[in-house]
Order: structure tokens, then sequence, then C-alpha cells
């Protein structure tokens, strides 16, 4: 709570010395990386990208090192932490729903029989896709997007002036009952039967990449992610809560389970 007063965040406190040291850590390990691909041979990727057009810059040394710190680090966790969140929510909720854990896997292998799933492949899974779209619903990556009112506005009998700062709550809009019914916090895959369109009341608040123009430019690639990795370990393994699993989902930067997700795995 302290940090919210401010200029808290620039007293050498305990933990803003903790959090001061972790960034210069975080840091220079980014630019190390970024100094051996100054080194090496030339590889298109993102970071290539992003190397390329501060080349020519006329930004000072400091400020391009920060403009590439910044952009690796909105890469990770916009790119990969939360896939990587999303995908341990599905495992949890595949694993503590076995019926939904059997369809999907069966769904899988008599689509992929025995081979890699493709992207075309990957577009037939639509029992996946309704589980994918369940745990996003029920625990969506981000928990609220907010956007500013560039001029005055009436929305209903509401008046919002211009500069002011809308906040949209995502995980109440994905689990209010008026809109999904008394089964709002239940897991159920099958209200997603026919896409996100039929999926209730006022599809439009299903958001859990954002909305409008500013929605993420990554969420197809992120579920064809989710796809693919589910689809691996369902054809592979079969999986079930751990008694030691302790369901507690926290808000960090991202919705994640607090203690983690204990699964117990067992080879088909």
């Amino acid at each position: 709570m302290s940090r919210r007063i401010p200029g808290m965040s620039y007293l050498p406190t305990k933990t803003n010395r903790e959090i001061w040291t972790l960034e210069k850590e975080v840091n220079e390990m980014i630019l190390k990386v970024v100094k051996e691909r100054k080194k090496s041979s030339f590889e298109k990727d993102l970071l290539q990208i992003i190397l390329e057009n501060v080349k020519d810059s006329n930004l000072s040394k400091e400020a391009i090192d920060n403009f590439i710190v910044d952009s690796c680090k909105n890469i990770y966790f916009a790119g990969y932490e939360t896939t990587a969140v999303s995908a341990t929510w599905c495992l949890m909720l595949l694993a503590s729903n076995q019926d939904w854990q059997d369809r999907v896997r069966t769904e899988v292998l008599e689509i992929c029989n025995g081979r890699i799933p493709d992207l075309g492949m990957l577009g037939k899974m639509k029992q996946l896709a309704m589980v994918i779209h369940e745990a996003l619903r029920l625990y969506p990556p981000v928990t609220a997007v907010s956007r500013e009112v560039l001029k005055d506005i009436k929305f209903g009998n509401l008046d919002i002036p211009k500069g002011f700062n809308l906040w949209i709550m995502i995980v109440s809009l994905h689990t209010n009952p008026d809109i999904w019914g008394d089964d709002a916090y239940k897991f159920k895959p099958e209200r997603f039967a026919n896409g996100t369109i039929g999926s209730c009341k006022f599809p439009h608040v299903y958001m859990p990449f954002g909305v409008g123009p500013r929605v993420c430019l990554g969420q197809n690639l992120a579920i064809i992610e989710l796809k693919m990795l589910i689809a691996f370990i369902l054809s592979k393994f079969t999986f079930s809560l751990s008694p030691h699993y302790v369901h507690s989902p926290t808000l960090r930067l991202l919705i994640e389970p607090e203690h983690g997700v204990n699964i117990l795995v067992k080879k088909l």
C-alpha cells in the first residue's frame, strides 16, 4: 500500500532496494543478449527488427538501450507470460474435469492420427477451442483494460468528460450471472459451442485480449500456441489434480495460481 503514496517508490526502503537490484539484473541480462546478437550471424526475428529500427536513430546510447530493454520486456510479458499462465489454467481445468479431458483427447487423437498437428488440424479442434475460450473467460490473463475519453460523450444517463479514464473490469464482465447465467462461475465449455458470438447474452463483453482498435495483436498467435501445446500434452499424457493442489487465483501482473498447479501426470 505504501508504494501507492506519491514519492514512496523513490525512497530506499528494503522493498524498493530489492526491486532496483532485480531490475538492474534483468536489464543487464537483456543487454548481454543484445551484445551477443550484434556479434553473431544475422537472424530475422523480433529482436533483430528492434535492433534495425534503432540502428540509425539519433537517440543517445542510454535512450537506445532503454528502448531495447523495454521492448524485450514487453515481448516477454505480452507474448510469453500471458500464454504460459493461460496454458496453466487450461491444464488445471482439464485435470479437474476428466470428462472434458477425455472428450478433447479423443478429438485430438482422431484429427492428428499420430501426426504433428498443423494449422489445418488445429482449426478442426472445436472441443479444444471451447475449453480454451472457457478458460480465458474464467481466468483472463489481464483483469482490466483502461481507455481515455478523447472528447465529451454521453453514455446512457452518464455524462463523461474529455480526459476521463474508463476502466473495464474484464473479470467482472466474464463472470456476471446477468450476462452468462446462474452457472457463470462454473466450467462449462459448451457455452462456446457456437463460438464467442453465441456464448452469452451480450457476447461483446467477452474480451480476454482486450477490446476495440487496440485489441491484442497477438490473440490469434496465442490461441494457436495454446491449441498446439494442449493438443501435444493430451496426445501423450493423462493427468489429474494432485491432492496437494491449493486453488488460489492471485492477482499479480496477471491472474496466476498463487501456489502453482500440482498435477499428477501419467503417460498414455
